[in-house]
């Protein structure tokens, strides 16, 4: 599972579990996170996230 942040603490409010993974916006503005920068947090991490 990959949760998308801009300001919010994942740690606070968040998924649960080994197979959690973060993108988080830079500056915690998620105004500033880019589908193609989710996207290729995705693709950088699709493999490590399927080990979990």
């Amino acid at each position: 599972n990959i949760t998308v942040y801009g300001p919010t603490d994942p740690g606070l409010i968040g998924g649960y579990g080994k197979n959690q993974m973060v993108c988080r916006a830079p500056g915690n503005e998620l105004s500033q996170l880019t589908a193609n920068a989710v996207k290729q947090f995705i693709e950088e991490n699709a493999e490590k996230a399927a080990m979990i």
